[in-house]
């Protein structure tokens, strides 16, 4: 790729490289420094998924481990609950999950505006990992992580 390709694909207001790179922007440059990149990729809750907002709003860095790919049943505060990563119909879904016999149950933060669960069979889900959040973003009215502007909740 040359400087004018890439000069192109950032200023296409569309392109899914430039609207990454405008959420991470806000992510401090020493804090990427003293990620353990031998334990897992790094994901980005999508600009527009509100399933576990307020506690991971959106444009939230997370690290996935790759190595934890089962549902784990449990009594769980709202804090310690595992989050997964999990694949379903070609959309990603970072959630609280439940397992009961072939139903996956895609479970929302409390406080989410989203609905509460999605269920779904198990055998057409993947999960593809447990997350640990890495950053967050300041929530501001009309920013990625803030409340929509306009609407009232």
């Amino acid at each position: 790729m040359d400087n004018r390709e890439l000069t192109t694909i950032l200023q296409d207001p569309v392109s899914a490289t430039r609207t990454i790179l405008s959420v991470w922007s806000d992510i401090p440059v020493l804090l990427m420094l003293d990620i353990d990149w031998d334990r897992g990729p790094l994901v980005m809750i999508g600009t527009s998924d509100r399933m576990m907002s307020p506690l991971l709003p959106p444009g939230s860095l997370l690290q996935l481990d790759k190595t934890v790919r089962t549902v784990v049943d449990g009594n769980w505060s709202e804090f310690d609950r595992p989050i997964y990563l999990i694949e379903y119909r070609s959309k990603f879904y970072c959630c609280h999950a439940q397992r009961r016999a072939d139903t996956l149950r895609l479970i929302s933060h409390a406080e989410s505006q989203e609905s509460t669960s999605i269920s779904i069979p198990f055998k057409e889900a993947r999960v593809r990992g447990q997350v640990t959040p890495i950053f967050r973003p300041l929530a501001a009215r009309g920013s990625v992580a803030g409340r929509q502007s306009g609407k009232r909740t």
